[in-house]
């Protein structure tokens, strides 16, 4: 069984929710943890906190870093944490994110995987703080960066210092990027068939339709009805890996957020260069299918 801590930023994207409720139906994985970064930590642990309780995990949340390391400011979107039941009588655990992810990693050197799918500040300032946490954690899966058009992506742009920080610590690191993400979108016919079953299913239903049209209102053109599996396809990238194509790969940080890769076989990154998108779609609902009746 593998051993998983999530740091997130839950609550603007509704993509972060989705992989949570993904949780039940992969029994292959232990969660230990989950830590929030970026912005109101405070309402993204409390939002992460009725998630997992509403799913009945029991699993202890922290909150992190809320600035990024560039001091760049933060962005934020308005509409997090509306409509969800519970969230101002939430409850978290009182620990530092980041004091968390090094002493999980610490316990059992080379068993711990973190599942980075926000701005990378918390695993960044874990690296700064201990210098053996990039050998001691099994591996990073981290949703960012955009390797085909140049486009700067909003989790590595969010933190370029952070991202850069992890980028060139040497620890074993799995990117899924934004140019293979955009190719598995969730609709409102997938919304409607996770609502019908999951424990979360109104609540994620809620959120996606609130994130939808806040998507939309920011971008002229962007459809309101639908957004993309970014981070669930990330959480795929550990538990089916056969579903990608991964190639190793420098990776350079430019100052805007933006990056570029160079195929380089003895590097410790790899890269998603491509998918399954059907196969991963289908995956991706059939965890929350079967996480329904966990």
């Amino acid at each position: 069984m593998a051993r998983l801590v999530i740091d997130t930023d839950i609550g603007t994207d509704v993509d972060d929710l989705w992989t949570l409720a993904m949780m039940p139906g992969l029994p292959s994985i232990e969660l230990e943890a989950v830590t929030l970064v970026y912005g109101d930590t405070d309402l993204r642990a409390r939002l992460a906190s009725v998630a997992l309780s509403t799913m009945g995990l029991d699993v202890p949340v922290y909150r992190g870093c809320e600035q990024p390391l560039s001091g760049k400011a933060v962005v934020w979107g308005g509409h997090e944490g509306e409509g969800v039941p519970g969230l101002s009588a939430a409850s978290y655990a009182s620990g530092d994110a980041v004091d968390v992810l090094i002493e999980l990693v610490a316990a059992a050197p080379g068993t711990l995987d973190v599942l980075g799918i926000g701005p990378l500040t918390n695993i960044a300032t874990a690296i700064q703080r201990d210098a053996s946490f990039s050998r001691n954690v099994h591996r990073l899966f981290v949703m960012g960066g955009e390797f085909q058009s140049g486009w700067p992506e909003h989790n590595f742009a969010c933190d370029v210092v952070a991202t850069d920080i992890v980028m060139s610590s040497g620890a074993p690191i799995t990117i899924v990027p934004l140019d293979q993400t955009l190719r598995v979108a969730v609709d409102e016919t997938d919304v409607e068939r996770i609502a019908a079953v999951h424990p979360l299913g109104s609540l994620m239903a809620n959120q996606a339709r609130r994130f939808w049209q806040w998507l939309s209102s920011l971008r002229p053109g962007m459809p309101d009805d639908r957004s993309w599996a970014h981070d669930p396809l990330t959480l795929l990238a550990l538990t089916h890996p056969h579903l990608f194509t991964f190639t190793p790969m420098a990776v350079v940080v430019e100052a805007d957020g933006r990056v570029r890769g160079t195929p380089e076989p003895e590097s410790t990154i790899e890269v998603a260069t491509d998918l399954d998108a059907q196969a991963a779609h289908e995956v991706f609902l059939e965890a929350l299918v079967v996480g329904a009746g966990h």
